[in-house]
């Protein structure tokens, strides 16, 4: 799950990989269009459907925090 998780950051923006371990959003390399795209790739790759209320920043400031907001839709 983490490797499809990178690769679909990656995708969106390849600077990731130099702060891959720390706050995405803090970082600055995404904004709120740019997580829009991580929320259809992240459904369309896990089959899943990400509420709207659940697209909040706490659920994509890092790697892990999306793995966990997949486990629980799961």
């Amino acid at each position: 799950m983490r490797e499809q998780i990178l690769d679909i950051l990656t995708e969106i923006n390849p600077e990731v990989e130099d702060i891959i371990n720390g706050d995405l959003l803090e970082s600055g390399l995404f904004d709120s269009f740019e997580i829009i795209n991580i929320v259809m790739a992240l459904e369309d790759c896990f089959q899943i459907q990400i509420d709207p209320e659940l697209i909040v920043p706490d659920n994509f400031r890092t790697v892990d925090s999306m793995i966990a907001l997949i486990k629980s839709i799961k």
